[in-house]
């Protein structure tokens, strides 16, 4: 990026592409990582007996790859309740 094109941005769109430049690095560091993974299964699966095989998975899992846990509101929404109590007695 220029100086002229920098000084003619809004703050907005600065962070913009800011943000996507960290997300496209990002993407580039997973992509090798999974790639680091990937050859390394074939690697291994190469030494292994013909019915047995492992994948790429079984190696490691990547927390991008893991599952989000599901929030469960009402429970918060009940811990908050009686939190509140708690400091409105005094406890």
């Amino acid at each position: 990026m220029g100086v002229d094109e920098f000084y003619n941005m809004l703050p907005i769109e600065f962070w913009n592409k800011v943000d996507g430049f960290y997300e496209f690095q990002m993407l580039k560091e997973r992509n090798n990582w999974e790639r680091t993974r990937w050859s390394t299964c074939l690697l291994l699966n190469i030494h292994l007996p013909k019915n047995k095989s492992i994948k790429p998975t079984d190696l490691i899992q990547f927390d991008w790859e893991k599952k989000k846990k599901k929030i469960d509101f009402e429970d918060l929404k009940r811990r908050a309740e009686l939190y509140k109590k708690r400091i409105e007695h005094g406890k």
